[in-house]
């Protein structure tokens, strides 16, 4: 046995030995997290009083399946939504920092939804067409991201300050639109601004799982063409990979997972800066082993959060904090020193 082929090898037992170590902390995290709640019922005693036929104890398996086990559920696939949108953006643009809410796609998902359920107040009963809404809106973000960046330089750097001053302009257009959604439809949509779980329905978490699975597989199909524009368009054509169309597919599938999930959950950011970074630092760049690792860290990530909100919330008694500000405190720090660690390198 060569080097190369040891090499692989060795690589190919830490992939699996960390997919299954992260599998198996995901599923403590999934049970885990349907403890925590307003009531003060844990998981084991609503096992326990499902064997009896008693209103008490149908009362509790409500709490879990209706509220507890959608809202983990949703917070795990978002997770994955975002982590993989992540892994995307970044390998079509080539660029370590970015990510869909750096770039403007979240915010650009959330102004066109909030501006059409001004126009049509009943689109809002439609999951699928607002997630239409989300998807264009995120496209145009991106499209506007990319065309500034290339007329300041097309370098790295100019990506993030284009994707910034495009976030900046979506985030305050969609404040401002969320805030006549509420004040003048009376809907709650303030909260997804900074994005939140807390309402989340059995119906939503149909459409995060398939869309999910979609979007895993595609990127997982994709991996080999992502991983042969990161070093450049010539050894694309090489393998007999158009880059135009790679980055084009590619691009728009981000857009697809993150419009769905800000539809659902609003803008919750850093997801995809954070996982993708942790993925390839554990197993590498190859993206045939980074997206399957970024799924399931995404998940995991997102479930701790929300795992962390509902705590904190209890705690505080405040209402509800929102899951997006925890992702945020955890994520730009994060960028911070990234960006640091760029600029000096």
């Amino acid at each position: 046995m060569d080097y190369a082929e040891k090499y692989f090898q060795e690589k190919k037992r830490k992939f699996f030995l960390v997919l299954a170590f992260l599998s198996v902390l995901l599923t403590f995290t999934f049970i885990f997290s349907l403890n925590i709640g307003s009531s003060n019922v844990g998981l084991l005693e609503i096992l326990t009083l499902m064997s009896t036929s008693s209103k008490t104890s149908s009362t509790l398996i409500n709490i879990v399946y209706n509220l507890r086990l959608p809202r983990t559920l949703a917070a795990m696939f978002i997770g994955v939504l975002l982590a993989i949108s992540g892994v995307l953006i970044q390998s079509v643009t080539r660029n370590s920092l970015a990510e869909p809410f750096l770039l403007g796609l979240s915010s650009g998902a959330l102004t066109f939804m909030a501006l059409a359920i001004i126009i049509v107040p009943s689109i809002a009963l439609s999951l699928h067409y607002v997630s239409v809404i989300s998807f264009i809106g995120a496209l145009i973000a991106f499209t506007l991201t990319l065309t500034l960046s290339e007329a300041i330089g097309g370098s790295a750097t100019s990506l993030i300050l284009a994707g910034l001053a495009v976030t900046a302009g979506f985030s305050g257009l969609s404040s401002f639109l969320a805030f006549i959604v509420q004040s003048k439809l009376n809907m709650p949509f303030l909260i997804l601004l900074l994005g939140s779980l807390s309402q989340i329905l059995r119906g939503h978490v149909v459409m995060l799982a398939l869309v999910s699975i979609a979007g895993f597989t595609l990127a997982l199909i994709m991996a080999k063409r992502l991983n042969a524009i990161i070093y450049g368009d010539e050894h694309a054509l090489q393998l007999g990979y158009n880059p135009k169309t790679v980055r084009i597919f590619a691009s728009m599938l981000a857009a697809l997972l993150t419009s769905v999930s800000v539809a659902i959950a609003g803008i919750i950011g850093f997801i995809g800066l954070i996982v993708p970074h942790m993925s390839r630092l554990i197993i590498g760049s190859d993206n045939r082993y980074v997206v399957p690792l970024s799924a399931l860290l995404g998940a995991l990530v997102l479930c701790v959060s929300d795992i962390f909100v509902r705590i904190a919330s209890e705690g505080l008694a405040i209402g509800e904090i929102p899951v997006g500000a925890v992702t945020s405190v955890l994520g730009a720090p994060f960028f911070a020193y990234l960006l640091l660690t760029k600029v000096k390198a």
